[in-house]
This record gives C-alpha cells, structure tokens and sequence, in this order.
C-alpha cells in the first residue's frame, strides 16, 4: 500500500523534524558527573556547572543539539523550558529559542545542579524544592538578552529561517552554549552567540559574532519596585547597568545586571521594557550578564550588597578580562 505525506500528521512535523536533527548529532547523555575510568578505578567528578538541551518529543531526554523545524513558534512544546538552559550552583539561565532571544532566569536555593529535572513534569513557576523560575520577561530582553536598536527603542532580536542550540561544553567547571541564527530577518544574516558559565559564578559571558545592519542591544527588564544603577568609565573599563528590588515573582528581591567594556559601546538607553546598552557597528559585543535572588545560598539580600557585588565584580573583571 502506498503511503502519502497526507497520511502523516501535521502534529508529527515538527517533532520528526527535530528528531532526524538529532540522529545527526547524537543524543547528550546525563551529565550530573562525569566517570573516568583508568586501570579499572572509577573516579566521580562532581559538576560544578551544567548545560541542558532537553526535547520533550524524547520524554524529556537532555540532548547535546536541537535545530527548530520549519515553522517553529513559542509554544510549540518541543524544548524543555523553551531552550537551552545552563546553571552553575548559585543560579540558572535560560534562553527562549525563538525569535524573543530573552534570557529568563531560575532562581536556586540548592548549590545542586538541577535544570536536568526542570520543565520534565514540574511546574518551575512555581516554586519547588531546588527553587523556581523567579523572572517576568514579557515582551524585553529580560536578564541581559541582546537584540536590535529600532526606532528609538531595543527590541526582541525578531524571526529567522531557523534558530539552533549545542552544547560545546558540558563541565565539571564550566559550561558554554552556542546559539544561531541562521537568516535573521532583522539582522539580514546569521548570528552566532555563545553563553559561558564557570563554576562558583553568577557571570556568564555572552560573545555575539553578527553583522547586522541594525545597532545591536544588551537590555535589563524594567520592573516596578526596582531601583536603576549604572557606573559608566570613560576608558576602557568595565563598566555595569544594573536594577535591584523586588522583581522576583516570589516575589522577593532579585539583582539583575550587565558588565560591559565602555569603549564598545555608543550610549545607555532607557524604553517602557528596558535599560539597555547600544553596542557599536563596528565591532562584536561581548559582555557578561548576572542574576543573584536573595534566597540562593548565601544570597544577597539588599540593596547595600548588591552594590558592593556590584563593585566587587568590576575590580575582577577588571583584573581578570582586561
């Protein structure tokens, strides 16, 4: 008997779809630690960081690549948690693999890698035992997500022919995501982005490889309660944009900033979503992002704190990523 593609459910499309992308790539195995095995001794690493990449068309199973189909859109249930996601054992980050690009932000009151669980069967806007998803992204850039400068305000990085994600690296100690966009609309090209995460950080560094014909943006969501701060060097320091109060949806107080060289950029802006960095034409950005929820170990708790954070975390970046 002859069978037509009318046969096929059109449900099934995007599933297929991303299944025969990961028969190429092969599927990433469970990295709570990592097994070295040498003249028959057993050695446990434990991880530090973690990556995840978990396809809900497999149960959930955490994968080390995934391309969007044809068609893809928010909501279409294909991805745990939406994308990609890494962790280190004072906070989590993911990122919606889709035309919003946002960074949304898990809150964690264990030091225990956990994203692995998340998004298979438990509701993280609630709040669980390891902690919850704890930030309203909407329509911004959220927790220092990049995007385009378009009639006078930063927004969403907007549609392309396909978005990917892989796993480069999968600990003990650090963790790096790539993400691309192939064909963004907005852009009129491919964009290529990687997240590093290192161990005992709340840092990750973002490097975005584009040459968009728009200026590209780095943003913060605005919240009510929040206070703005920035410190902005006039030389080739770091310098930060950063909100903190109350803007966790607990809710309780939740930091959130962006590190950045003041030589890249054109200006600071402010629009109804966001506080945001204008980055200049003529080169890459490359910049850190961070979260720090007062419930995670050893958390942060005022404003006071947080700008000593915040001033602490200059002078190593300044030592450190000159």
């Amino acid at each position: 008997m002859k069978i037509t593609a009318k046969r096929i459910p059109k449900s099934l499309h995007s599933t297929l779809f991303v299944l025969i992308a990961i028969f190429f790539w092969g599927c990433g195995k469970s990295q709570n630690s990592a097994i070295d095995t040498r003249q028959n001794e057993t050695k446990t690493i434990q991880m530090q960081v973690q990556a995840d990449i978990g396809l809900l068309a497999l149960g959930g199973q955490s994968v080390e690549y995934v391309a969007t189909p044809p068609k893809y859109k928010p909501g279409d249930n294909l991805i745990t948690y939406e994308g990609p996601g890494w962790e280190s054992q004072m906070v989590g980050y993911r990122l919606y693999l889709d035309g919003r690009n946002a960074i949304d932000v898990f809150g964690k009151k264990t030091a225990d890698m956990i994203l692995k669980q998340v998004g298979r069967g438990d509701d993280y806007h609630q709040m669980q035992p390891w902690g919850m998803d704890i930030l309203k992204v909407g329509s911004s850039l959220g927790s220092g997500g990049f995007g385009v400068h378009e009639n006078g305000e930063a927004v969403q990085i907007g549609p392309a022919a396909q978005f990917s994600a892989q796993i480069l690296k999968n600990g003990p100690q650090m963790s790096i995501v790539e993400v691309n966009h192939r064909q963004s609309q907005k852009c009129g090209g491919d964009i290529t982005a990687r997240y590093t995460i290192k161990s005992s950080s709340r840092l990750t560094r973002v490097e975005v490889d584009s040459q968009c014909r728009l200026p590209l943006v780095a943003g913060l969501v605005k919240h009510p309660d929040t206070k703005k701060i920035f410190q902005l060097k006039k030389r080739a320091d770091w310098s930060y944009i950063a909100r903190y109060g109350g803007q966790s949806l607990v809710p309780d107080n939740l930091g959130l900033a962006i590190f950045f060289r003041s030589e890249d950029i054109v200006s600071l802006g402010e629009d109804p979503d966001d506080d945001y960095i204008i980055f200049k034409n003529d080169r890459n950005p490359e910049y850190f992002l961070a979260a720090t929820w007062e419930q995670e170990p050893a958390g942060i708790r005022n404003n006071s704190d947080f700008l000593i954070w915040l001033t602490d975390t200059l002078v190593e970046l300044n030592t450190t990523s000159p």
